[in-house]
């Protein structure tokens, strides 16, 4: 199953070419996993657990114009690990795809300022949205 998150084109996210800019993809993969873990994990975490991202690739396959319909950031687990996760996104609209990206994710504890094993109940919640 995938996680999707309707995501705004603001005009100050244009380049100067008229074209979401590249870092403003950044952003939009932010949202969208801020959306998917306030959704999906934060019933198993305590208030100082959550992860930080280690690692982020992004392709880039289409330009994105201004728009006033919201794009869809789709995100899907791909890896379960000890105190790691890896996620991947696709930023589309129906079947076009704008870009393709993945990360990697760190379990962390705020508190003690390190990584820290997955709980089971995050483990559980995880495995809801895990494609190969």
């Amino acid at each position: 199953m995938r996680h999707v998150f309707k995501c705004a084109v603001r005009f100050d996210d244009l380049d100067s070419y008229g074209h979401v800019n590249n870092v403003t993809f950044a952003e939009y993969l932010q949202e969208a996993r801020i959306d998917f873990a306030h959704r999906h994990l934060a019933g198993a975490l305590e208030p100082h657990e959550g992860a930080v991202v280690a690692h982020q690739s992004i392709d880039y396959v289409l330009p994105v114009p201004f728009r006033t319909e919201p794009i869809h950031v789709e995100v899907w687990v791909t890896r379960i690990g000890t105190s790691s996760y890896d996620v991947a996104y696709d930023v589309r609209d129906g079947t076009v795809v704008f870009a393709r990206a993945t990360g990697a994710l760190v379990a962390y504890d705020a508190m003690a300022q390190t990584p820290r094993p997955l709980s089971e109940a995050e483990r559980s919640a995880l495995t809801t949205f895990l494609e190969p």
